[in-house]
């Protein structure tokens, strides 16, 4: 089987709850994609999730449930865990990927909650089985890199078609109505990330300036080092659906080719 698609896909509440012109075009698009996808597992890497002090969190539950409040509407489906593939990444990851369970392994009372980066994102797509994966929040670049490099030969050489997605939100500091404040960085850091997906290459991400990182307050970055890992390897390029910023954060749709 094969890897079917990457894809960065933001978690804001909007998306779903549709405020304005911009989010119901940015659920149209991805309602589109996702309606497309042709993957049997999806594999889910959330900035919300279980974040670790050092390493990445993958969880190895029998189920995951969504029970997501959102202004008009709530969450609340059931997904089941591709355990094969999750202690696959496990396994062959050590370096980097710490396995998270219950005492009770497996059966009904084996369920872990979804937290909104990862429930918003799979609400679109058809139900299938994932694997979860927190995160990290790492300083090591290169690890990251290294863990999507070996992500993509995990995922392609599977027994399942297998789709990736990237939970993302990107700067949050875009306007001092948020709870961030305001900072100029904001701008920075989108236009250097929509610039190297643009062309092709994430060199520019990897090297981004840290000041940048720290004012802007992206909760994507350390998944676009993932991405780079995944690019990098698989010689796939990403291709822009669609952007806006949500009063203070920056919302992006990406897939690959």
């Amino acid at each position: 089987m094969v890897l079917s698609k990457i894809y960065i896909i933001p978690h804001g509440d909007e998306i779903i709850d549709l405020p304005d012109i911009n989010s119901r075009e940015m659920n149209e698009k991805i309602t589109r994609i996702a309606g497309e996808d042709k993957s049997e597992v999806l594999v889910i890497i959330s900035p919300h999730g279980v974040t670790l002090g050092k390493g990445m969190a993958v969880i190895n539950t029998e189920f995951f449930v969504a029970t997501t409040d959102l202004i008009d509407k709530k969450l609340n489906y059931r997904a089941k865990n591709e355990r094969e593939l999750t202690e696959k990444i496990i396994k062959e990851c050590p370096e980097i990927c710490n396995e998270l369970r219950y005492s009770t392994y497996s059966g009904d009372l084996s369920v872990f909650p979804l937290d909104f980066g990862s429930s918003i994102p799979l609400y679109f797509f058809k139900k299938r089985n994932i694997v979860y994966v927190g995160q990290p929040r790492l300083d090591d670049r290169d690890a990251l890199v290294n863990f999507g490099k070996k992500l993509y030969g995990i995922a392609n050489g599977y027994n399942k078609n297998v789709s990736i997605i990237l939970s993302a939100d990107q700067a949050h500091t875009h306007s001092d109505k948020g709870p961030y404040g305001y900072s100029d960085q904001a701008e920075v850091y989108e236009d250097i990330l929509i610039k190297a997906l643009n062309e092709g290459n994430l060199e520019p991400v990897y090297k981004m300036n840290q000041d940048i990182i720290s004012r802007g307050k992206p909760d994507s970055y350390w998944n676009m080092l993932i991405l780079k890992g995944l690019l990098d390897t698989s010689g796939r390029k990403m291709v822009m659906d669609f952007h806006y910023v949500a009063l203070y954060f920056g919302m992006l749709l990406a897939h690959s080719n």
